[in-house]
């Protein structure tokens, strides 16, 4: 049971964990997707292309003509250029200076639009051999920013960044973890619970917290399963108790018939017959009572040291002493160092399995067949096998077998009660003790029976 729980919360861990990463992709995608955006917009290199102008003057400027290459990229951007005579401050060339824009620039003027603007308009300047370059764009077109980092400051900000982020990674790690623990508070008691319940066990879950609704509705699931399971395992007992008095009578009444003389043969077998099928209602009735006493934990083990070659032993000698027909026969098969092994068991409960799978041979196989009863044993697990090669049975029906619970099916021709309350004893002996029961069968090929228990 704790083994499912914590798989649940893992595979919660490791969900939200991948959803954590694909969150912290998906940003650092956007963030190189948005850059890359912000890029591709940023075209407009005002830089290169006042280097461009700047290759193509010529050391006197009255021989100086913008290429049509570069007078395209000005067209397009709608930007101006001019040169300024280095000692008069005069224009001395321009391409589409606005006119609003003085002809005449004092050292102060120069030195005030290389760095900011130029009466609003984004310039950007070059000192060349004929004079100032002055490149100029139009108003709002570019933002002109001047920021000083001394180098220390510069590490302290990355440094700071860097720092930033792994503190939030963390924050958020810790959030999740403490969400995470909050939940699996919460829900853990409701899994238990389930758990509990289909097992058939009782259950109260503590009906407070941000689950008490869900966990009333369990509590009041369970008990309503625990009151039907009650007056089930009641009515079968009462059922049971009420069909014994009058079955003892029967079998009373039809043994000492079957011992008289005065009958006729044909009397006779009718009374024997009789006396069969009591045998057999009585039978049916104790398996009954056994099932429902296991199903609801209404049969404590009596556990005992026990030995289960030992065990399987009587069992095999209580048949053939039984007086068995020749048409069955039953084979021992064990090894020396598997009598070497015991095991904790309740051995009449243990008894009563295997005797039940080789009466299923018997029962199943009217024309006869050999059953081999195997016990072998280590250190990790012990393991009985009953098989025999007789008539088997459909995929079909061992599929049946292996997947529902058996009680009366029907009566054959010969009032024979055809149902798999046997099957289903055995499964319930088996799980008592912690074990696994497995069936094997094809049709025509025989019927097998692998009983394992764990060390």
């Amino acid at each position: 049971m704790t083994n499912h729980i914590q798989r649940f919360f893992k595979r919660y861990v490791h969900s939200s964990v991948k959803l954590f990463c694909f969150f912290i992709v998906v940003n650092v995608v956007l963030f190189i997707g948005l850059t890359a955006i912000s890029g591709s917009r940023n075209d407009h290199n005002p830089t290169k292309l006042l280097s461009a102008l700047s290759e193509e003057l010529p050391k006197k400027i009255e021989d100086f003509s913008l290429s049509e290459v570069n007078r395209d990229l000005l067209d397009q951007d709608q930007a101006w250029c001019m040169v300024i005579n280095n000692e008069s401050g005069d224009v001395v060339w321009n391409y589409q200076l606005p006119e609003e824009l003085p002809r005449h620039y004092t050292h102060g003027d120069i030195a005030e639009m290389s760095r900011w603007y130029l009466q609003e308009y984004p310039v950007f300047v070059s000192n060349e051999e004929p004079g100032l370059f002055v490149l100029g764009y139009p108003k709002d077109s570019f933002w002109k920013l001047s920021a000083y980092k001394t180098s220390t400051s510069i590490k302290i900000d990355v440094f700071g960044l860097i720092t930033l982020f792994l503190i939030n990674i963390v924050i958020v790690l810790i959030l999740f973890i403490y969400n995470s623990r909050k939940i699996e508070k919460c829900i853990k008691p409701i899994l238990v619970g389930i758990e509990e319940i289909s097992s058939g066990r009782h259950a109260q879950l503590t009906e407070k917290g941000e689950l008490s609704e869900i966990n009333a509705k369990l509590n009041k699931v369970a008990m309503s399963l625990q009151r039907r399971d009650m007056a089930r395992a009641n009515w079968i007992s009462g059922i049971s108790h009420d069909i014994r008095t009058p079955l003892s009578m029967v079998l009373g009444y039809s043994s000492s018939l079957e011992e008289s003389h005065t009958l006729s043969p044909d009397q006779q077998d009718k009374v024997s017959a009789i006396s069969q099928q009591a045998a057999r209602i009585k039978n049916l009735i104790e398996d009954l009572n056994l099932t429902s006493k296991l199903e609801y934990d209404m049969q404590p083990l009596r556990l005992s040291k026990l030995s289960p070659v030992e065990l399987a032993r009587q069992v095999v000698c209580d048949f053939l002493d039984s007086g068995l027909e020749e048409k069955y026969s039953i084979e021992f098969l064990s090894d020396p160092q598997s009598e070497l092994y015991h095991m904790e068991g309740d051995e009449a409960l243990l008894k009563r399995a295997l005797t039940n799978l080789i009466q299923n041979s018997i029962r199943h196989n009217p024309g006869g067949c050999e059953i081999i009863v195997s016990v072998s044993c280590n250190e990790s697990d012990t393991r009985v096998v009953i098989e025999d090669n007789g008539i088997g049975v459909s995929a079909q029906k061992l599929a049946e077998l292996n997947s529902k619970s058996h009680y009366l099916e029907s009566t054959d021709e010969n009032l024979r009660l055809r149902h798999g309350l046997g099957v289903l004893l055995v499964r319930q002996i088996t799980e008592a003790h912690h074990g696994t029961m497995t069936m094997q069968s094809t049709e025509g090929n025989g019927f097998k029976t692998t009983l394992s228990f764990s060390a």
